[in-house]
């Protein structure tokens, strides 16, 4: 459980980004080069980006190999929906990246417990006491919100 509350936190950052920021795949293949040939790109970069892009290439680099494969494929799978898709699954993530910290792992685990439902379970788990004590009224709407703008994850398994 705390491996996939890992890879859901490393991965909605992606999401969450602007359009014109870095993606997956500028971090992938920034993490394929040389140390030589990517200080040398990162040195290029105004600093605030440089150690944001040097940020995300330790978190994918901590992750194992499945997770770093899961995450690629949610990417991508999110560069395929719509753009006013997109924008509305960013200001979602930004909300939630917003919580303070104990609550943003909360919700995120809770979006990604969900994600993996099917939706006549995730009908039933929102409408639970269990869940409405465990999510204040805005956690709850950001919740419904994100699984209504992400893919599920058979969604994306069936890429």
């Amino acid at each position: 459980m705390k491996y996939l509350l890992l890879v859901l936190a490393l991965t909605l950052p992606v999401f969450a980004q602007d359009p014109g920021g870095p993606g997956l795949q500028l971090i992938e293949r920034l993490n394929r080069m040389s140390p030589a040939e990517r200080r040398k790109l990162l040195n290029r970069m105004p600093s605030d980006r440089r150690m944001m892009l040097e940020k995300r290439i330790n978190n994918l680099n901590s992750i194992k190999p499945e997770a770093r494969e899961k995450a690629r494929k949610d990417y991508e799978y999110f560069q395929q929906l719509p753009p006013e898709k997109q924008k509305e699954a960013r200001r979602i993530l930004k909300q939630i990246a917003d919580l303070p910290e104990d609550r943003r792992k909360l919700v995120r685990g809770g979006i990604h417990n969900l994600r993996q439902q099917s939706p006549e379970i995730v009908q039933r788990r929102m409408s639970s006491k269990t869940f409405n004590e465990r999510f204040n009224e805005d956690e709850r709407k950001l919740i419904r919100e994100a699984l209504d703008a992400l893919p599920s994850q058979t969604e994306v398994k069936a890429q």
